[in-house]
């Protein structure tokens, strides 16, 4: 089917056949450079729709509407759709009334510059003792035990990026780390690249930490039930954009 003919269809049926076929395409590089081609020239209200569709069928557990939306805001992490096709998506958003759709398209950037305090190395850490960078890096990558735990606490996300492939480190000392407060953003933009960056848990800790950076916790938003979106809403400290988003998709 052409891309044409695609957004032609009613919203539901566009997300449905769209998510088949991110599901055919391999996790990652690929799949986001498929939905970047079949997004090129969509027409902006139809597509609209079919985003706030996919938000809120994923929210029911829908598994297509769950790949849409989860590499639709790969999409746009990585810059791969044009300001004015951002912007384009965001007017018509409100124009429609569409409005949780705005945080994932066009995310305030509130809490995503800036390590200030929450850099300075816990006490415990390797970093804290004076190890060298380079040092912990090469370490971080095959730690076991207390050397481990030590180095799940280093305020640098390259160490994290490293420590976070270590086989060594399981599901729980994920959630430990994406969970700690306070900690740099980059260093929880790390665990929101690791291997476990599906894991609910993982996704869960994420978004309820208000040091995450708003546009990597609305995210995940799209992949809670609506239980876990209602934890989000009433959890202090977060950035309001996560909340106003959890918010408008529980309406929805």
């Amino acid at each position: 089917m052409s891309d044409e003919e695609l957004f032609s269809l009613a919203a539901p049926l566009i997300v449905e056949r769209l998510g088949r076929s991110l599901g055919g395409v391999p996790a990652g590089a690929l799949r986001v450079s498929y939905l970047t081609e079949r997004l090129q020239g969509a027409p902006t209200l139809p597509l609209v729709r079919a985003l706030a569709c996919a938000q809120r069928e994923a929210v029911l557990g829908s598994m297509e509407a769950r790949a849409v939306v989860e590499t639709f805001s790969l999409v746009i992490a990585g810059g791969y759709l044009e300001a004015t096709v951002r912007a384009a998506l965001v007017t018509g958003a409100q124009m429609v009334g569409e409005h949780a759709l705005v945080p994932l398209v066009d995310v305030a950037a509130a809490n995503d510059a800036g390590v200030g305090k929450d850099g300075r190395a816990k006490k415990g850490s390797l970093a804290a003792t004076g190890e060298t960078l380079g040092r912990r890096k090469w370490l971080a990558r095959s730690a076991k035990g207390d050397l481990l735990l030590r180095i799940l606490d280093d305020p640098h996300p390259h160490v994290i990026e490293n420590a976070l492939a270590n086989p060594n480190v399981t599901e729980p000392l994920a959630v430990r780390v994406a969970a700690r407060r306070p900690v740099p953003g980059a260093v929880l933009e790390a665990v929101g690249e690791s291997r476990f960056n599906s894991r609910p848990a993982v996704r869960r800790a994420l978004v309820l930490n208000p040091d995450c950076p708003p546009k990597l916790a609305v995210r995940y938003l799209s992949s809670m039930t609506a239980e876990e979106l209602r934890d989000v809403v009433a959890a202090p400290g977060l950035a309001a954009e996560v909340t106003n988003a959890a918010e408008l998709l529980l309406r929805r």
